[in-house]
């Protein structure tokens, strides 16, 4: 090779490694996406929605929201697995797409811990312990101790199998002795929530933010919230830990990924962006309602988090032995 081919070989390569650091320097350079593995409305959607519009200030660039749900979340959170590395395909991924959906599938389509980094979290969702206004018990106390005489009778629901409020009641069930239940899915929350007004069955975890209103309404009461501590949407209802079940806690979570080999420093300029928007007045005003707790962390909190809930509800799916899909 002549001494000219070398040196244009040489700055051939110079080049592409300026092109790199300018391109991950200049981040984002044109419109990102959002993608929701649920369809439109609920509070996942609310939420990419709520943070897309506050982010695209802070990285002055759209953020388009685009749902593509199915296949109990796996098709969006897949969708991003599998796409190119470069920070512009976001995923707003929850404990379904990384914490329980893979480890209830017989072969999951992707790696929730490996496929994925993670960015950062949007915020905390908890659950609410809902029963008809007239059940017979009217604390959580009290609610345990019926349960416990009438061990062959009680049944609950759920929005699906493999939701946070199907595991919410077998985590219960592992933690107090002598309580036995039986769990009855619906076709969704709203159903399973009609099941309990209805009379047809005894409680249910309902996401707090979708609980409020029904409580207004005063054909439901709440005996227990599943968060550490008390909410401010529901100041007057004791958490399960307070209640006597020591560090309990269920909360479903929402939180952002890109696919993994994404480069650290557009990682952190996306992580920067979510923390930014947590501040903004009207992002608060909109997720407040909605019961979202805000957390703000860094890529690597973030991470650890996933992987403690990971470990934390395979235990619960094989102690309820849940079979697999």
């Amino acid at each position: 090779m002549t001494l000219k081919n070398i040196l244009l070989a040489v700055c051939t390569v110079a080049t592409g490694i300026m092109g790199t650091n300018v391109k991950a320097d200049t981040f984002p350079s044109q419109p990102l996406r959002i993608v929701v593995p649920f369809g439109a409305g609920g509070v996942t959607d609310l939420t990419a929605r709520t943070f897309g519009k506050a982010m695209s200030k802070t990285l002055n660039q759209p953020v388009i929201i685009e749902n593509r749900p199915g296949a109990g979340a796996t098709i969006g959170a897949n969708h991003v697995a599998k796409s190119a590395p470069t920070g512009y395909t976001i995923l707003l991924g929850t404990n379904v797409t990384h914490a329980i959906t893979p480890q209830m599938m017989k072969q999951a389509p992707y790696d929730p811990l490996k496929d994925f980094q993670s960015v950062a979290t949007f915020g905390l969702n908890g659950n609410v312990l809902l029963v008809k206004s007239d059940f017979p018990a009217n604390t959580f106390e009290e609610f345990l101790a019926y349960i416990r005489a009438h061990p062959s009778d009680i049944n609950y629901s759920s929005g699906s199998v493999g939701s946070s409020a199907h595991l919410a009641a077998e985590l219960l069930k592992q933690e107090v002795k002598g309580l036995s239940y039986t769990h009855i899915p619906f076709g969704g929350p709203a159903e399973a929530l009609s099941a309990v007004i209805g009379g047809h069955v005894d409680f249910m975890f309902s996401n707090i933010g979708a609980a409020v209103g029904q409580l207004k309404g005063g054909k439901v009461k709440a005996l227990a919230v599943t968060t550490a501590q008390r909410v401010p949407q529901l100041p007057d209802v004791p958490s399960i830990a307070e209640s006597g079940v020591a560090g309990f806690e269920v909360v479903g979570w929402l939180a952002a990924f890109v696919p993994a080999g994404t480069p650290a420093d557009i990682t952190q300029r996306l992580n920067s962006a979510i923390n930014t928007a947590q501040n903004d007045p009207e992002l608060r005003k909109t997720l407040d309602a909605a019961a979202v707790i805000p957390v703000i962390a860094t890529s690597d909190e973030t991470g650890q988090f996933v992987q403690n809930e990971y470990t934390k509800w395979g235990r619960v799916i094989e102690a309820a032995h849940i079979p697999k899909l």
